[in-house]
């Protein structure tokens, strides 16, 4: 990274008579006159997505069908002049923090490094970035400090964030897990308590049927003990006997329904208290992504608008794997700036090797989890990798991990990342 140093200007004035002013205020740097390696992170940090898209509108620049990467490329070239959107950039910058900015240029070099690194610790470095952007006698070492710490806690941030993601995935995952389970369970519930209001209403039927069967066999007694035909009170006594009869079975009906109706609410209340359970875990969970969500995104990001993205677009063949994982990879390879060629490993007819092979070719880096293929399909991925000279990695297993892993210890030893 080239650094061009500037001259300080004089710290203090004297009049004619000798006599020591106050210094004047310092003029700062446009942004067209900034170093050329602060244009670049001074866009990224000091703007937002939409702020960007807003100056390119306004400076009649069309970005309908333009990437990030394109936009934040269009603004940093129109920073090598003085035009009319270097111009808005500059003008729009000022704005955000140029208040502060034109304090800080009244400081003593070591004053200004002392506010950085606070700053820094901090983890709120873009007023001062901006001033240090716009020094206009910032010296080439301390210029070079800033610049570097900046640069690489871009690095170590993105493989925090790839982490964090991972982690936040297993949590998503988990949740809508238990979420499953819960709704499960509610509906099981449900069902329970229709079931008990069922056996409540047969209780209730039941409880009245056997209160009209004994006030009938009490009515009946009456009519025999008025009687006094001995044929009469034969058959009010075989009478009696049915309804006694019918009586016992009603109430050893009504106790077994009780007993069923006790069961039920001892069943219901163990589900209502697992229930309460999977809601506790369900909130717990809801609670550990909010904190991952809101550790990710207190990050700074080394994105698709940073020049020294990890896989710069490169393709990375993934063969085999598990197939229900591929969104899974796809992401993985995305959100490092690279394109995933899949290939589910099966390769019986010519047809499978035909497009197997053609998949090789145009990509740059060849992945084969040997547990999920088999001996044959690797002899293959292995034959045609030597063929047409592409670099087959033999990984132990599919995970996200591995894979990721991997590409890491290829983009390292092959220099992508700067």
């Amino acid at each position: 990274m080239e650094l061009i140093s500037r001259q300080k200007q004089p710290e203090k004035n004297k009049s004619d008579n000798g006599i020591e002013n106050n210094p004047p205020l310092p003029v700062r740097l446009r942004f067209w006159e900034v170093d050329c390696f602060f244009k670049c992170p001074v866009i990224g940090m000091c703007l937002t997505f939409s702020e960007q898209k807003k100056l390119l509108k306004k400076s009649g620049f069309s970005y309908k069908n333009a990437s990030p990467f394109d936009i934040h490329e269009k603004l940093v070239a129109s920073a090598q002049s003085e035009n009319p959107l270097s111009k808005r950039i500059d003008e729009l910058v000022d704005r955000k923090y140029g208040k502060l900015a034109q304090a800080l240029l009244m400081l003593e070099e070591n004053e200004f490094m002392a506010k950085f690194e606070s700053a820094f610790e901090k983890g709120d470095i873009t007023e001062i970035y901006w001033a240090a952007a716009v020094h206009p006698s910032l010296c080439f070492e301390f210029k070079r400090q800033i610049v570097g710490r900046v640069h690489m806690t871009m690095h170590r941030n993105s493989e925090e964030n790839l982490k964090i993601k991972l982690k936040l995935e297993a949590r998503e995952t988990e949740l809508e897990r238990t979420g499953e389970e819960a709704k499960t369970a509610r509906q099981y519930g449900r069902n329970l308590k229709k079931e008990n209001q069922r056996l409540k209403q047969e209780n209730a039927d039941m409880a009245a049927a056997l209160s009209a069967a004994r006030s009938k066999n009490r009515r009946l007694e009456e009519e025999i003990s008025s009687m006094c035909s001995q044929s009469c009170m034969k058959e009010f006594d075989k009478e009696n006997r049915k309804l006694k009869n019918k009586v016992s079975t009603l109430s050893e009906k009504l106790k077994q329904t009780r007993e069923q109706q006790s069961e039920l609410e001892n069943e219901n209340r163990g589900l209502t208290f697992e229930l309460e359970q999977v809601r506790a875990l369900n909130d717990r969970l809801t609670g550990e992504i909010r904190e991952v969500t809101e550790e990710l995104a207190s990050l700074s990001r080394c994105d698709s608008s940073c020049p020294s993205y990890d896989l710069c677009e490169k393709r990375v063949l993934i063969v085999g794997g598990m197939t229900r994982m591929e969104s899974l990879y796809r992401r993985l390879i995305k959100e490092n700036g690279g394109v995933l060629e899949y290939h589910d490993g099966y390769i019986k007819q010519r047809e499978g090797v035909k497009q197997l092979e053609c998949r090789l070719k145009r990509s740059d880096l060849v992945l084969c989890p040997v547990n999920c293929n088999s001996h044959s399909a690797c002899s293959i991925v292995k034959n045609l990798g030597k063929k047409h000279g592409k670099t087959v990695h033999m990984l132990a297993q599919s995970s996200l991990s591995s894979i990721s892993r991997t590409i890491r210890e290829e983009i390292s030893m092959s220099g992508t990342v700067n």
